[in-house]
């Protein structure tokens, strides 16, 4: 059996039923170890992979909590002690996400997206949910910065949330905001959760009467495959979810969000696809270390022939120099470069 530790909160565990399937993970070969971060996880261990979403502790950490910091510090004390462990995701990797400037700077860097979407991003604070659309330039003494300025795009109330598994993807369908005209009126505010959530009921997702004679644009899986591998490659995560819509009458993509390791509500059999996922990590990190022994075994068989065989020089030298091999990280991009992004004007961002 491989052993994975993993943190969850209590809303994203009882979201997921994710202790209720233990028996799934235990067929798959898969022990699941529920980790205290509070405390050093070597007693815990040995672990072959942490599974985590520790976000919440992460934007903690950052505003100086230290109790969310010594947790975050635990999981890559372990992982920098044993770097064999795999980490299901990286914190480099979730820190892009967190950092709103950053996932503007990632989705510049896919050059797919050039073509195909374009980035919108959502505020990336604590209350990243409240929203507001405004109508007039009266409408910007309703909101508070620091907060991020995003186009409207009409869009048929439908969003498209493209769940991503490692190499796999699913897409599944949510309400969204219906559309709305150019005109002077008062501000909106609402919060996402209400409105994008599966079979959730309000005003704001329901259409009027002449869009509901809109042809629905049916999202080309094709393209939403594609963006989802173009962000995989440049975040280098396997569990995340990206939020798209489709703009009704350009009919381009727009990429509004994207969310660490989400609640996968809609994707069919999770679960299994999760224990095939980590069990190919795992796979492919057993094959690595399998064949890191090797050469090894190789490199020191070679060298112990070598001692036995090297000739004896009158200056007392070898005669024999070091080599030195340098191996391409497959994951550099030559010629990647951070893209510059608009910079914030009296704390607002405008995309």
């Amino acid at each position: 059996m491989r052993r994975v530790g993993y943190w969850l909160s209590e809303k994203k565990k009882k979201r997921l039923n994710f202790e209720d399937q233990i028996p799934t993970f235990r067929d798959a070969g898969i022990e699941l170890v529920k980790l205290n971060i509070d405390k050093s996880l070597e007693l815990q261990g040995p672990f072959d992979l942490i599974l985590h979403k520790c976000t919440l502790f992460m934007v903690d950490a950052e505003d100086g909590d230290e109790q969310s910091l010594d947790a975050i510090n635990n999981i890559k004390e372990y992982i920098s002690s044993h770097p064999d462990c795999i980490l299901v995701d990286s914190f480099e990797s979730i820190e892009k996400l967190i950092d709103r400037h950053e996932q503007y700077k990632l989705l510049l860097q896919c050059n797919l997206l050039k073509s195909v979407c374009k980035p919108i991003v959502a505020h990336g604070s604590s209350a990243s949910h409240k929203m507001a659309i405004i109508f007039n330039e009266q409408g910007l003494e309703d909101i508070q910065p620091p907060c991020v300025a995003q186009t409207f795009h009409n869009h048929n109330a439908v969003l498209y949330k493209v769940f991503v598994i490692g190499e796999k993807h699913h897409i599944v369908e949510r309400p969204s905001i219906k559309n709305f005209a150019a005109m002077d009126r008062s501000t909106i505010y609402f919060d996402s959760n209400d409105v994008s959530k599966p079979n959730c009921a309000n005003f704001l997702t329901e259409l009027d009467k002449e869009d509901l004679l809109r042809t629905p644009i049916t999202p080309d899986d094709e393209i939403l495959g594609d963006l989802a591998n173009a962000v995989r490659r440049e975040l280098k995560m396997e569990l995340f979810g990206i939020d798209v819509i489709i703009d009704c009458d350009t009919k381009k993509y727009a990429v509004i969000d994207i969310n660490a390791f989400p609640g996968y509500e809609g994707v069919e059999n999770f679960m299994e696809i999760l224990c095939d996922l980590l069990n190919s990590l795992m796979d492919k990190n057993d094959k690595v270390k399998t064949e890191n022994e090797r050469l090894s075994r190789k490199r020191s068989e070679s060298s112990e022939a070598g001692d036995i065989k090297k000739p004896k020089l009158s200056n007392g030298n070898s005669g024999l120099q070091p080599a030195v091999c340098f191996e391409r990280n497959p994951d550099t991009h030559e010629g990647d470069m951070l893209l510059p992004w608009k910079q914030p004007i009296n704390g607002l961002l405008e995309h």
